[in-house]
């Protein structure tokens, strides 16, 4: 049987359970405030050698299975994972409160792990710092709103590397203007080329919106780091529900798009017409990654709004409400300062 308090990462000064600190970038026990980077905890406890996997995304856990615990929603069916010593009292996705024990079973084990580096109070600062500047948001809902939930939840990915063969033709111009007359010049105009693509996000959750994963992108890959169990300790992490495959066509088609406007940039002219154009995708590499996401829920006027955090660069998104008054103060602004500039119009043409 495996030894539990070599992979539970407890503090090697004095036994305490310990959690990453994405600010100081180590594991830092929760008692003695003792900080320690991942390769001494590692070597302390002499955890097996992790290997980098090119091949074959996800491999299984081994020993470290013993120490997670797997846990579901009952509301929106949410699978998550966590170390032994992280409590899990709210569902980060629903912000339901009845989360039940599982049977860690049925969950790959990461190639890749992008570590936090902001912690929870950095998160709330940079929520505040998101909503203070926006005029069009209700003075109330800075005032009474409140945060119900705020977790630190490592949301599944696929990444996907390859190459891409692209080719166009189109009908390129240069305008140019003579009186009252706009010409053009016309031009044949072809483009190809081989482009190779590494690391291309897709996220693995049903439950998490395309759109608000794709939102707080870019992520800096030059800081993958090999997957260990060292970075869970104060987080929760998703199993992947969505499956490599059905990834792959939304990576494709982000690629693709990608590389036809990378040769769009290379017709140096005023304008072109797209005649056709063809893109042969190569994808021979998939690793499976956990992506650090700060997830966040308010209360205001009996709704739940939600925001995430990119949890390695700080960037945020959400959607916030709207203030009537406001807004049809600016429509009336907008309104006045166009009459007042077609009666200067008029009063010329007069």
């Amino acid at each position: 049987m495996a030894d539990h308090s070599v992979l539970a990462y407890t503090c090697p000064e004095c036994g305490g359970s310990m959690v990453f600190n994405p600010k100081e970038g180590k594991m830092q026990c929760e008692y003695c405030d003792s900080l320690f980077t991942k390769e001494e905890v590692e070597k302390h406890f002499a955890a097996k050698e992790q290997k980098l996997v090119d091949k074959e995304a996800g491999k299984e856990w081994g020993e470290e299975e013993e120490t997670m615990r797997g846990y579901n929603c009952s509301s929106c069916g949410a699978d998550l994972i966590a170390d032994q010593n992280t409590a899990v009292i709210r569902c980060p996705y629903c912000g339901n409160q009845t989360i039940a024990p599982t049977q860690f079973s049925g969950a790959l084990r990461p190639d890749f792990v992008v570590p936090f580096a902001f912690d929870k109070k950095q998160a709330i600062e940079k929520y505040k710092g998101y909503y203070d500047k926006r005029f069009l948001l209700p003075k109330d809902f800075t005032v009474s709103s409140k945060i119900e939930e705020i977790q630190g939840v490592y949301v599944p990915f696929w990444l996907f590397s390859g190459t891409a063969d692209a080719s166009g033709k189109y009908e390129a111009y240069d305008s140019k203007t003579e009186g009252n007359y706009e010409i053009r010049d016309y031009y044949d105009s072809e483009r190809a080329g081989k482009i190779g693509f590494k690391h291309v996000p897709a996220d693995a959750s049903v439950r998490m919106a395309d759109d608000l994963m794709d939102s707080i992108e870019p992520y800096n890959f030059e800081a993958l780091e090999e997957f260990t169990t060292a970075y869970l300790p104060g987080f929760l992490a998703e199993k992947f529900d969505v499956n490599e495959e059905d990834d792959k066509k939304r990576a494709e088609k982000r690629i693709a798009e990608s590389v036809k406007e990378k040769l769009h940039n290379t017709i140096d002219h005023n304008g072109y017409n797209v005649k056709n154009e063809n893109v042969d995708i190569h994808i021979n590499e998939t690793h499976y990654a956990l992506l650090p996401v700060w997830m966040l829920t308010t209360n205001w006027n009996g709704k739940k709004w939600t925001f995430a955090m990119n949890g390695q660069t700080g960037k945020f998104t959400g959607d916030l409400p709207v203030s009537g008054g406001k807004l049809s103060l600016v429509a009336i602004g907008t309104f006045v300062v166009s009459l007042i500039i077609g009666m200067i119009i008029a009063s010329f043409v007069g």
